[in-house]
């Protein structure tokens, strides 16, 4: 069945997917009331699409199977990286990305309802929600540091009816923030939610840029995270380096995820490095390729190394590679 949805932005950065059908003559960059699974916010229409409902709970399904087979390629990339020498940082990225991956809610493609176009009343109670949410962040900062807690408070935010008050925090370890929690909601009169964060959430809730110059790739491509690994990286030829493959965050670059089908997909049909081959009748093996250009770095026998074209490459009546050309 297709339906059309209404893409809306909320509460920073979030993007969801909204009925809109019963709201008559919305439109792109209207403020609207809506209600998610937390609470009323109000958030600003993107878009509309047409999608198919089917398709996407068919999505969702296969997303938990993939969830429930995730340990099988976790120990699938620790055998593919055993036999490279790692620095003990990058072991420590590695282990800290295993250790902190919290598998979130699946509501990725849930579809939630817009409850009207925001009016002047909501537009100036969630104005005095801003105001009231920066005020609540300062004094629940003084209230940590009399309980003495470990923790790194992030963010504050009250929802439009004002019926919970989300705090946002960082720590190393599981914080028991109960009698803080009392206090808060004595002090606060509603109901009160602390929430515990990973660094990649801090990352994406004060933005900037990453090494590519461009704006961090979480703060722009909203969702869950996924799962970042070390093959990842060795599937793109990228330099085993922290420096190189560890984003703002200290953690493995999402980049790294979003480009790993395509990587993947490209050197689907290039020959494996190792292949051999005869170049100019002199025996040579790959050594190196490049997906994105479709050049083979190869060795000949008397260890020449060469760079040519993959178009460049035959294949012989007995199956063997063969390239008779000219190098660069």
């Amino acid at each position: 069945m297709i339906k059309n949805i209404a893409h809306i932005k909320f509460r920073g950065s979030n993007i969801g997917k909204f009925e809109h059908l019963h709201i008559e003559n919305i439109k792109v960059k209207d403020t609207c009331v809506i209600e998610t699974d937390e609470g009323i916010e109000i958030g600003h229409v993107l878009n509309f699409e047409d999608i198919d409902v089917d398709s996407l709970e068919n999505e969702n399904n296969e997303n938990t199977e993939s969830h429930e087979t995730h340990d099988d390629e976790s120990s699938h990339d620790e055998n593919i990286s055993a036999d490279e020498e790692l620095s003990e940082e990058l072991k420590d990225i590695v282990a800290a990305e295993e250790n902190h991956n919290v598998k979130p809610k699946n509501n990725k493609n849930k579809i939630f309802n817009i409850l009207r176009i925001a009016d002047e009343k909501d537009l100036e109670q969630h104005r005095i929600n801003t105001e009231d949410a920066a005020e609540a962040f300062k004094i629940c900062k003084e209230k940590v540091n009399n309980h003495n807690l470990d923790l790194k408070l992030i963010s504050s935010y009250y929802f439009l009816d004002r019926a919970k008050l989300l705090f946002e925090f960082i720590a190393e370890e599981r914080i028991d923030f109960r009698e803080l929690v009392k206090d808060l909601a004595a002090h606060f009169k509603t109901r009160i939610e602390l929430r515990q964060i990973g660094v990649r959430d801090e990352a994406r809730s004060i933005g900037g840029c990453g090494i590519c110059g461009r704006e961090l790739c979480c703060k722009v491509i909203r969702g869950k995270f996924e799962t970042i690994t070390i093959k990842m990286a060795k599937e793109q030829g990228m330099l085993l380096n922290t420096m190189k493959i560890s984003g703002q965050c200290g953690r493995l670059m999402c980049c790294l995820g979003h480009e790993y089908q395509a990587y993947c997909s490209l050197k689907k049909d290039l020959p494996k490095v190792g292949t051999k081959l005869v170049f100019n009748s002199v025996p040579a093996v790959i050594k190196d390729l490049n997906p994105l250009n479709k050049k083979l770095l190869i060795e000949t026998e008397d260890k020449r190394l060469l760079y040519i074209s993959v178009s460049d490459l035959k294949t012989n009546e007995e199956g063997f590679l063969i390239a008779n050309i000219k190098a660069e």
